[in-house]
């Protein structure tokens, strides 16, 4: 078996990661308005897209696929959010970097720990980002709302979604149907 390049390896492959890119977006915009909690934390599933992608057919495409997935959060919280356009703009690689992670650890762990352990960097990115990024970039009048007391929401929030997730993968990586697809997915096509 040839070892995984980090690179996308067909065109069905990038379709697939666009496809789920835009599958995360659609399922955060329905869920933020099904689980409005407060103005900056609302439910977010978009990482049901990064992780089957990420487990599924590596870190790179893991990483692209949160990218994209990411970018309703962007449009909410930053563009129409607190953040605004520039300093929202880390919202997108965040989103990535779990997508990155949970790749790398797809094939040492089982999928709830892939997934677990692969949100880490984005909690750690998440709570400096609220706590000293937006601080340094953004006037007194927007941080003042961006209290402890927010940021802990939003994580323990996050870690409600990605213990569900977690628990999610666990059952679709045990699906044969998932797994057939997943390895049609992986062929490559010659141009």
């Amino acid at each position: 078996m040839k070892e995984r390049t980090f690179h996308i390896d067909s065109v069905k492959e990038f379709a697939f990661v666009i496809t789920m890119g835009a599958l995360g977006n659609v399922l955060a915009l329905s869920a933020s308005y099904l689980g409005n909690i407060h103005p900056q934390i609302a439910l977010d599933l978009s990482h049901i897209a990064t992780f089957i992608v990420a487990l599924n057919l590596g870190a790179i495409t893991g990483f692209a696929t949160g990218c994209i997935a990411g970018i309703f959060t962007y449009y909410r919280f930053g563009l129409a959010g607190y953040y605004g356009p520039i300093v929202g703009l880390p919202i997108i690689p965040l989103k990535g970097i779990t997508g990155l992670f949970s790749g790398l650890l797809a094939k040492r762990a089982r999928p709830f720990f892939a997934v677990t352990l692969g949100f880490i960097p984005e909690c750690v990115g998440t709570f400096l980002y609220m706590k000293y990024f937006t601080a340094l970039f953004l006037p007194i009048e927007i941080t003042q709302y961006i209290t402890m007391s927010l940021i802990i929401g939003v994580l323990i929030k996050a870690w409600v979604e990605i213990g569900i997730l977690g628990l999610l993968m666990e059952i679709l990586q045990r699906n044969q149907a998932l797994r057939n697809f997943m390895n049609s997915i992986r062929a490559k096509y010659k141009n």
